[in-house]
C-alpha cells in the first residue's frame, strides 16, 4: 500500500513538468514584470520596485494552500479526470493572454471552465481524444466548486494581506490633462497540490472512499498547479485600504459558495447555484469598487501645500528616512516647498544634514531627519507626483 503511494506520487510529481500551465505563469511574469518595469522608467525615470515584485511575499500563501487543498482532496476523495485539469489550465492562459491578472480569480477561471464542461464538451467530442468528451462532461461539479471556493478564499487573504509597500505606483493624466498618481495592487499566486485521477495503482481504503469519485477501482496522483491573482487600480485613496476592503467582500463571497457548495451533498443543484454566485458576485465586487472609487476625489495630486510622496524606491536614503507613500512633505530644513525644484533646493542648503516635516495621512505633522552622506541629496528615491518623462497613457480603469 505504501509503495503504491510512493508511486504514485512519483508519477504525480513527474507529470506536474508536462502542465503547460506551470511555464505559462512563469512567462506571465516575464512580461508583466518588464512591462511595469519599462513604464516605470517612462513615467518616473528610474526603476521602481525589482523584478520578482509580482511575487513577493506570496510563497507561504502557496504552501498553506496547497497543503489545504491537498488534505482535503485526498482526504475527501475528490477525483477529477486529467483533462478537466488541463481544460482549467487552458482557460486560465486565455484568461491572461492580455498579461492581466484581472481575470485571475477562480471564480472565473472555475466559473467558464464549468460552462464549458456542460455547455460544450458534450457537442466537442469529434475534435477531441478519445473519452475526454466523457471524462469533461461526466465531471463532479460538488468537488469543482469546493476547490473554486478554497481558492476564492486563497485570492481573499492575498487581499486582506496587502500592505502599503505592496502597491505599484502609476502615473496617469487626469481628465482635466493634470498629472495625478494611482496606485495598483498586484500579486500572483501559484498554488501547486496533489489531486486523485482515476487509473493509478491505488486502491480505495474504506467503504466511502473516494466520495467524490469517477467511474474506476483504482486512483492515481497528480500534482496540480493553479494560478489566482489579484489586480486593481485606487486613485481615490490608498491600494492597500482598497485592496483590503475587496478582500473583506470576496472572503464573505467564497464562505458562503463554499456553503453552497457543501450543500450540494445533499441537493446536487445547489452545487450549480456556487459557480453563478462565484460568477456574478465576483464580477459585482468589482465593479462596485471601481465606481466608488471613480467618484472619490484624486488621492496622489499636486498641491500647492507641499510635495505628495508617490512612491519610495526600496532601500533609497527616502525609506530608511521611514517615509511612506500618501505623505504630504511641507518643509523641507525649515523652507516650505511646494515643487519639486523647490524640494531639492531646500535640500541643498544644508547638504549634510535633512529634517523634514511631515503631514501623515490622518493630518498629523511629524519630524523625520537624518546625516546625508555624499551623493544623497540627489538620489533620495522619492517618487513625486509630477509630469512624466514621456508621453502617459489614460487613467486605467
Amino acid at each position: 500500500m505504501v509503495n503504491d503511494w510512493l508511486t504514485e506520487l512519483l508519477y504525480g510529481v513527474g507529470n506536474f513538468f508536462l502542465n503547460p500551465l506551470l511555464y505559462w505563469a512563469l512567462l506571465l511574469t516575464l512580461f508583466v514584470s518588464s512591462r511595469r518595469i519599462r513604464k516605470e522608467r517612462i513615467n518616473f525615470g528610474t526603476k521602481v520596485f525589482a523584478f520578482r515584485k509580482e511575487w513577493t511575499g506570496t510563497w507561504p500563501l502557496s504552501v498553506i494552500f496547497g497543503i489545504l487543498l491537498t488534505a482535503v482532496s485526498i482526504g475527501a476523495g475528490i477525483v477529477i479526470a486529467p483533462p478537466v485539469v488541463l481544460l482549467v489550465s487552458v482557460v486560465t492562459i486565455v484568461l491572461t493572454i492580455l498579461l492581466q491578472f484581472t481575470w485571475l480569480s477562480a471564480a472565473y477561471i472555475f466559473g467558464f471552465s464549468f460552462l464549458l464542461a456542460v455547455g460544450a464538451a458534450p457537442y466537442a467530442s469529434d475534435y477531441l481524444p478519445a473519452g475526454w468528451a466523457v471524462d469533461i462532461a461526466g465531471l463532479n461539479w460538488i468537488s469543482f466548486a469546493l476547490i473554486m471556493s478554497i481558492i476564492m478564499l486563497a485570492e481573499a487573504v492575498l487581499l486582506l494581506r496587502t500592505k502599503r509597500e505592496d502597491t505599484l505606483p502609476e502615473l496617469v493624466k487626469g481628465p482635466r490633462g493634470r498629472w495625478i498618481g494611482q496606485h495598483r495592487f498586484r500579486k500572483l499566486l501559484f498554488i501547486p497540490f496533489f489531486l486523485l485521477v482515476p487509473a493509478g495503482a491505488i486502491e480505495p481504503f474504506a467503504p466511502w472512499w473516494p466520495f467524490f469519485h469517477l467511474n474506476g477501482t483504482s486512483y492515481g496522483l497528480l500534482l496540480v498547479p493553479l494560478l489566482t491573482g489579484i489586480n486593481g487600480i485606487a486613485k481615490g485613496r490608498p491600494a492597500f485600504m482598497e485592496a483590503r476592503q475587496q478582500g473583506k467582500a470576496i472572503f464573505v463571497l467564497a464562505l458562503f459558495t463554499l456553503a453552497l457548495s457543501a450543500a450540494g451533498i445533499y441537493m446536487y443543484y445547489l452545487s450549480i447555484a456556487a459557480f453563478v454566485a462565484a460568477l456574478i458576485g465576483r464580477e459585482a465586487i468589482t465593479l462596485y469598487f471601481r465606481n466608488k472609487d471613480r467618484k472619490r476625489a484624486f488621492y496622489y495630486t499636486e498641491s500647492s501645500e507641499g510635495m505628495f510622496v508617490l512612491a519610495v524606491i526600496p532601500d533609497s536614503p527616502a525609506d530608511r528616512l521611514g517615509l511612506l507613500p500618501g505623505e504630504r512633505i511641507e518643509k523641507v530644513n525649515g523652507i516650505r516647498i511646494a515643487t519639486e525644484r523647490s524640494f531639492y533646493e531646500a535640500i541643498q542648503s544644508n547638504s549634510q544634514y535633512c529634517k523634514m516635516e511631515i503631514r501623515d495621512e490622518q493630518g498629523e505633522i511629524r519630524i523625520k531627519q537624518r546625516a546625508m552622506y555624499e551623493g544623497e541629496p540627489h538620489e533620495l528615491g522619492i517618487i513625486f507626483v509630477q509630469e512624466q518623462h514621456k508621453q502617459a497613457a489614460p487613467i486605467s480603469s
